[in-house]
C-alpha cells in the first residue's frame, strides 16, 4: 500500500468548526484524472481486469496496479481528529504492517485508552471520530512525538510506563478531554507546541513538486501507516489550516502536481479522488 501524509500549515490556530459535505469547498474546475488514471498511457500494455494501466512517465508495480478498485465508493466517515505518532524511519513499528502489533506509540495510545473506557462512559461515540497513525517523521528525543490535528499541536517526548501514557502528563491529559468527547477544545498546556511545518513512490513525487515549487519551508512530506482502504492505494491526507484534514484515495504520481496545485496552494478539495473529511477546518 502506497501512503502518503502531507501538510501545508496557515493560518492561526483556534477552535474546531466543522461543515457538512454540502460546504466542502470542492474545486469546481473538473480534475484532469479520473481514478487512478495515468497522464501517459502505455499504448503496448494489456489492460488490467481492473482497468488498471501502466503509465509510460510513472513507473509502478504492475503486481499493485491490478489489486486497486477504481470502482467501489471511497467516502468513509467524517473525523473529528487525528493523532499522529512521529517514531522516525528506523522504528521498528515502520517495518510492520500493522503497527499496533509490538510495543510502541501506536499500542500505547490503544492500550491507555481501553483502559481508561474501563472506567469512564463517553459523552460521544469515539468510533470512527479519532484516526491515530504513525509517521516517519524524526522524533526530537529518543521518544516518540505526538501530532494533534487539527489544531496543529505537538507533544515532544513522550513519556509511558509498561505501555501506558503517563497519567501526569499534558498529553494524557489532552488525550482524556478527547476520550470523552472528541469535540472538546484542548486543555490549555504550555508543554503544547505550535507545528511549524507537516507525509515511496509518492511521497518522493510530492516531495519533487514541493522542491520544484519552493514550498519546502512551509510543506512537509511523510510517509504514514496504513488508515483503512488499501484496495484505494495510494491514499494520502492533507492537513491544511482553514481547511481541515482530508483523505485521498486512488492516487497516482501522475496525479501529484495538479494535488499541490488545486489543494495545498489553493485551497480546494479534489472531489472526483476525496474519501472524507479527517479532521474539520480549525479558525
Amino acid at each position: 500500500m502506497l501512503r502518503t501524509t502531507t501538510t501545508r500549515l496557515l493560518g492561526k490556530p483556534g477552535i474546531l468548526r466543522c461543515y457538512s459535505t454540502h460546504s466542502v469547498p470542492f474545486d469546481e474546475k473538473p480534475f484532469p484524472f479520473s481514478r487512478f488514471e495515468p497522464c501517459c498511457p502505455d499504448a503496448e500494455a494489456k489492460q488490467a481486469k481492473n482497468g488498471y494501466i501502466p503509465c509510460k512517465s510513472h513507473p509502478f508495480p504492475n503486481v499493485l496496479g491490478r489489486k486497486i478498485d477504481m470502482t467501489d465508493p471511497m467516502t468513509r466517515p467524517a473525523g473529528v481528529r487525528h493523532l499522529v505518532g512521529c517514531i522516525g524511519a528506523d522504528a521498528m513499528e515502520w517495518t510492520r504492517a500493522k503497527v499496533e502489533a509490538i510495543p510502541g506509540i501506536m499500542q500505547s495510545l490503544i492500550t491507555t485508552e481501553n483502559q481508561w473506557l474501563k472506567d469512564h462512559r463517553p459523552q460521544v461515540p469515539s468510533d470512527k471520530s479519532v484516526l491515530a497513525t504513525v509517521a516517519e517523521r524524526p522524533t526530537t528525543s529518543h521518544r516518540p512525538d505526538v501530532m494533534l490535528f487539527p489544531e496543529f499541536k505537538l507533544f515532544q517526548g513522550v513519556s509511558s510506563t509498561n505501555g501506558i501514557i503517563d497519567s501526569g502528563s499534558p498529553l494524557y491529559s489532552a488525550l482524556k478531554s478527547i476520550w470523552q468527547n472528541p469535540y472538546n477544545s484542548l486543555p490549555p498546556q504550555k508543554e503544547w507546541q505550535d507545528i511549524k511545518a507537516l507525509g515511496p513512490l509518492i511521497v518522493d513525487e510530492f516531495n519533487r513538486v514541493i522542491k520544484e515549487k519552493g514550498l519546502q519551508d512551509k510543506v512537509e512530506v511523510w510517509g504514514t501507516s496504513h488508515f483503512g482502504g488499501h484496495k484505494f492505494a495510494g491514499n494520502l491526507i492533507i492537513h491544511q489550516r482553514g481547511l481541515g484534514g482530508h483523505i485521498y484515495g486512488n492516487v497516482r504520481q501522475c496525479h501529484v502536481a495538479a494535488i499541490v496545485d488545486r489543494h495545498v496552494l489553493h485551497g480546494k478539495v479534489i472531489q472526483e479522488i476525496w474519501r472524507g473529511q479527517v479532521t474539520p477546518p480549525s479558525i
